[in-house]
């Protein structure tokens, strides 16, 4: 049955204090069409918070500079993961804005199937199938920024967020376990993918999903669950895939929106402090680099006053959410974890490396690879995603979900004095808070 979205809509205002999400849409119309849903599910889309720059400063890429004050406000207390006493000008990490787009992609689920078909440019199916897999999308940002890393030992009992699967303002948002988040993923994204009708979306709709996003979805969400066949497999569908040969001179920054690498482009992972004299990009990234053989090097930072910086930001063009270099790499890391597979995880690295490395490096790279035993291979890849995917968001969720190293910041504060921070190996804080604002709306949350 419809549901009447101005009555649900109005009645979101007065219930924050009975544990619901807090989410507070905006609109008053009243979908009927398919053209309207579309209209929706498109809120939906812009619903989706922009922050993997966070993540950025968060992790051991890149650090606010002093030289701008505001800069420095906005970014030290999560370049500090300080949650408990943040500044007064924080950037916060995202909760209603995330559960905003589950309600739209919700509504649309709920609603869909009566729509009246307007429009041969959109069918019910595809709308919902989007539907499904943005909630998916949403629901599993939410668990790598709010809970712990996948254990398959643990996972059962481990603290999740709260699952949103349907409108029904009387329900109690409950944190669910990280295992029951992670299977109402993978169902969202099998309903999405059967349901499914566009291969890949043009330069204009890339911010939608397609059976193309769809697959490196799941991909990502494999990995992340240490199903290492399951993610080599849901990589493997999609490759091979175009790369960009940053060799020719005519080829376009991978992380373009209009790179032939693009598979959906929701995300804006940087932002205009992206840029020299804001972030600092750390040592211990730029260290990854061959200072020559390595044409990213030149390609993703600008060298100035002795500090790098980063080039991978300040504009629009920059948009990602995947790209075939992020498959590649899922391929290889899935494929040596697993016994017998090592060659195929050393041939989908190179593959890769052989786009972004000069001919004669390569050359010496590839020989170097192949010598590689298991444990060597896995930090190389793990060194290749932090040097492929700088700045894009991965970073932070790829030290929490492997080792959880100790992190050591050294920086300068806006007195000029050195200050050293540290996140010692497996610290609390490796999982973020659930927001203070989330906390005190629903008591579910609270420790």
């Amino acid at each position: 049955m419809k549901k009447w979205f101005i009555l649900f809509i109005g009645s979101l205002v007065g219930i924050a204090s009975c544990g619901y999400l807090d989410v507070k849409p905006v609109g008053q119309v009243i979908p009927e069409s398919v053209t309207e849903y579309r209209a929706m599910l498109t809120s939906g889309y812009n619903s989706f918070p922009q922050y993997k720059n966070l993540l950025g400063v968060r992790a051991d890429e890149v650090f606010p500079s002093a030289k701008k004050t505001s800069t420095y406000n906005d970014y030290i207390s999560v370049a500090l993961w300080d949650e408990l006493n943040p500044g007064a000008y924080t950037q916060a990490f995202p909760w209603i804005s995330m559960y905003t787009a589950i309600f739209y992609a919700n509504s649309v689920i709920e609603n869909i199937d009566e729509a009246t078909v307007d429009t041969q440019e959109d069918s019910r199916e595809q709308l919902k199938a989007e539907a499904y897999l943005l909630r998916a999308y949403a629901h599993f940002e939410l668990l790598n920024l709010y809970a712990v890393t996948y254990s398959e030992t643990t996972a059962s009992s481990d603290r999740g967020i709260p699952l949103s699967l349907e409108i029904d303002i009387e329900q109690d948002y409950v944190p669910q376990t990280v295992e029951r988040v992670y299977e109402q993923i993978l169902a969202d994204i099998r309903d999405g993918k059967a349901l499914m009708q566009v291969e890949e979306q043009g330069l204009d709709t890339r911010y939608r999903f397609s059976k193309r996003a769809a697959q490196a979805l799941e991909a990502r969400v494999l990995l992340y669950r240490g199903d290492w066949q399951g993610a080599q497999e849901a990589a493997e569908a999609l490759l091979p895939a175009e790369l960009e040969d940053l060799n020719l001179p005519e080829a376009v920054a991978p992380y373009r929106y209009d790179s032939k690498e693009a598979i959906m482009t929701l995300e804006l992972p940087t932002d205009r402090y992206y840029a020299k004299d804001y972030l600092l990009v750390l040592p211990n990234l730029m260290n990854k680099y061959h200072a020559t053989g390595d044409l990213r090097a030149g390609s993703y930072y600008v060298e100035s006053d002795g500090f790098h910086w980063p080039k991978k930001g300040n504009g629009t063009d920059v948009r990602m959410t995947f790209r075939s270099a992020e498959i590649y790499l899922i391929a290889a890391e899935a494929a040596a974890h697993r016994d017998g597979q090592l060659n195929e995880a050393k041939d989908y690295l190179k593959q890769l490396m052989e786009k972004r490395l000069t001919p004669a490096y390569y050359a010496e790279k590839a020989l170097e690879v192949d010598d590689m035993n298991q444990e060597q291979l896995l930090a190389e890849i793990a060194d290749e995603r932090a040097r492929e995917l700088a700045l894009e968001g991965h970073r932070w969720y790829d030290l929490r979900r492997t080792t959880q190293p100790g992190i050591t910041k050294e920086y300068t504060d806006l007195n000029g004095e050195r200050q050293t921070a540290v996140l010692r190996e497996n610290d609390a804080r490796y999982t973020i808070r659930f927001p203070q604002e989330a906390t005190e709306n629903n008591p579910n949350l609270r420790n």
